[in-house]
């Protein structure tokens, strides 16, 4: 018990109030300090939870991501190596028809 619970307590009694309604005061004020720890010790879990699960929908989100990025950069050398097939078919067609044009003659 306090100093200020022990004086308010005190104050109640010589104010008139019973002895009774003191030890009662006493004990509401007690029974609300304790439903402010357990709000309190509540509302830590619940933030500890919601900080866990918002923790692995990060980590679920990066690693995700990190797969998205891998399979774009393995679509950009697939990209690439395509282009450079294009190329070389192309050039390989213009050998072609320079030559079918050689062959076919005036």
């Amino acid at each position: 018990m306090t100093w200020s619970e022990i004086l308010v307590s005190i104050a109640q009694v010589a104010a008139g109030g019973g002895i009774v309604q003191a030890i009662m005061a006493f004990s509401r004020r007690r029974q609300l300090r304790q439903l402010d720890r357990q709000t309190d010790s509540v509302a830590v879990e619940t933030a500890d939870k919601v900080v866990l699960m918002l923790r692995t929908e990060l980590d679920t989100t990066k690693a995700e991501n990190a797969d998205l990025k891998q399979t774009q950069a393995d679509q950009q050398r697939q990209i690439q190596a395509l282009a450079e097939q294009v190329s070389v078919l192309r050039a390989e067609l213009a050998v072609a028809r320079t030559e079918i044009a050689r062959l076919s003659g005036p």
